[in-house]
This record gives structure tokens, C-alpha cells and sequence, in this order.
């Protein structure tokens, strides 16, 4: 949210915003943990932008500027202990439905970044166009869960159950299923700019749960 022309007032630069931000969002993971939650995701566009050819192009040092997310994270969840922790990747696939730029590039340009999160759980999204191919989870930490985005967020697209059983099972080739869990692609859901009904998204969900039971079925609940 740091805007290089009406926040540097205030902050000069925007990691110097960021890091202010730090203490707020302990505080929050703080409160959450206390209230009981067993699961934080912390929702981390910025990192994910990355993967695309013509943002790294705009960016001195690209990689650096990674790094310097995924250092954030780690500072944030730093010495929590009583809770897990997420990351969602968003590459902004409600841009779909909501007529933003959609990010391409694979998750291999951010491979270094990803696996120094001190997190469980990664939420990556895969069936967006120009994402890449599943073979990356095999470069992944092994201690990683992974939210596998199988789910297409595109407005009047419904996948039905054996489309996403398929995908997963594709991605088997290269995670043992007991690490995935199963995830829509991220705007799946109606939103002030997304032209989708409640019905396709509730259908949408239906499905996914449908394609689950079959891949429990077919791993032996694993």
C-alpha cells in the first residue's frame, strides 16, 4: 500500500513502511493465537510477483527484493509457537474476474525464496494460465503442506469432480498426496469486482469436496 508518491512523507522508501507495519501484525498473530486459532495464513502477494518475467524487469535487483519478503514473513512469525503458520502465493488469478493483470511465470523463479519460509504450509495456485508445471513441488522443502490451487476461479467455469481429481493426481507425481491439501485458485468468490454468483461459487466448493472424497477413496485417506 506504500505509494511512492503520496507516502514518502511518511516513509522513503517502501520497506521502510513495511517493517513499521511489523509490530501490528505480531500483535495480530499474538491475539489470534490467544483466541485459539491452530492456523494462521498469512496472505503474501507481493512475493509471488516475482515469478513474472516483466516485474523482475522492473526491479534493480529482483531477487533481492524477494528475499526481502520472504524475511518479513519469517520476522513475523518469528518465536510463536501454539499455532501453524500459511503463506498463500497469490498470483492474482481473480484477475479473471475481476479485469486485473494476471502474473505469469513459473513458481521455479521464487524456489529459493520459498523454501526459507519458516512456515508449514504453502498455498499455491496452479490453474492459472502461465503458472507452470506441478513438478515444482518435488524442489520444495519435504516438510512443506501444500494448499494445492486446483480449483479454475474463471467466472462461468465449473470444473466438475474428475477434472480436479485429475490434477491432483497429476501433482502426486510429485508430492506424496498425505502433504496436499485441496484449494480453489484465489477469487474464486463474488467481490466488489468479480462478476460471479454465490451459486457458482457454492458449486464450485461442492465439487471440490466431491474430488476430495474420491482421492481419499483412491489413497486410502491419506
Amino acid at each position: 500500500m506504500w505509494c511512492p508518491v503520496k507516502s514518502t512523507k511518511a516513509y522513503s522508501t517502501r520497506e521502510e513502511f513495511v517493517l513499521d507495519c511489523l509490530p501490528i501484525l505480531r500483535k495480530e498473530v499474538e491475539l489470534l493465537i490467544k483466541a485459539g486459532a491452530d492456523l494462521i495464513q498469512i496472505d503474501d502477494p507481493h512475493l509471488c510477483l516475482f515469478v513474472d518475467p516483466k516485474v523482475r524487469e522492473q526491479y534493480d535487483q529482483p531477487d533481492k527484493a524477494a528475499d526481502f519478503a520472504t524475511d518479513v514473513v519469517n520476522q513475523l512469525v518469528d518465536g510463536f509457537t501454539g499455532t501453524r503458520f500459511a503463506v498463500h502465493l497469490c498470483r492474482r488469478a481473480g484477475a479473471r474476474g475481476r479485469g486485473e493483470e494476471d502474473h505469469q511465470g513459473s513458481f521455479d523463479t521464487i524456489l529459493p525464496q520459498l523454501n526459507r519460509l519458516n512456515v508449514s504450509h504453502l498455498t499455491l495456485e496452479f490453474t492459472t494460465p502461465g503458472a507452470g508445471e506441478f513438478k515444482v513441488l518435488k524442489q520444495l522443502r519435504e516438510d512443506f503442506e501444500i494448499g494445492l490451487g486446483c480449483v479454475d476461479v474463471t467466472p462461468g467455469q465449473i470444473d466438475e469432480p474428475e477434472t480436479i481429481v485429475q490434477r491432483v493426481v497429476k501433482a502426486t507425481e510429485y508430492i506424496a498426496p498425505e502433504r496436499i491439501t485441496l484449494n480453489p485458485d484465489c477469487g474464486f468468490s463474488p467481490g466488489s469486482g468479480a462478476v460471479v454468483s454465490l451459486d457458482e461459487a457454492y458449486q464450485k466448493l461442492q465439487n471440490e469436496v466431491i474430488a476430495a472424497k474420491i482421492l481419499r477413496k483412491q489413497f486410502g485417506d491419506s
